[in-house]
């Protein structure tokens, strides 16, 4: 069930439950849906969290991509500029040559 689905059920259910014998098993069945929604509520926050994090990773990467460029225009050694950026030499190699 998508988010739309569940809300669909739920009003569903809400207009069942006029019927005072479909009471009971109308409040079980919404606490299901209005868990469901709120799990889907749940998991589109850790997706974005996780999205926030990758970014902020990616970001990172890419400044110190940019800070070892420098270095090597600069005329610094490779060593040097791995023990600063925290890049293995070989990405610095691959940096060097790609630009």
């Amino acid at each position: 069930m998508d988010r739309e689905q569940v809300r669909e059920a739920l009003i569903e259910w809400e207009t069942l439950s006029a019927n005072k014998e479909n009471r009971v098993i109308y409040e079980a069945k919404a606490k299901e849906l209005r868990d469901l929604l709120s799990n889907f509520e749940g998991e589109r926050r850790v997706g974005k969290e996780e999205a926030r994090n990758e970014g902020i990773k990616e970001g990172i990467l890419n400044g110190k991509q940019e800070i070892a460029l420098k270095m090597l225009e600069d005329g610094y050694d490779i060593a040097i500029i791995s023990g600063i950026t925290e890049l293995s030499e070989q990405e610095i190699l691959q940096l060097r040559n790609h630009n």
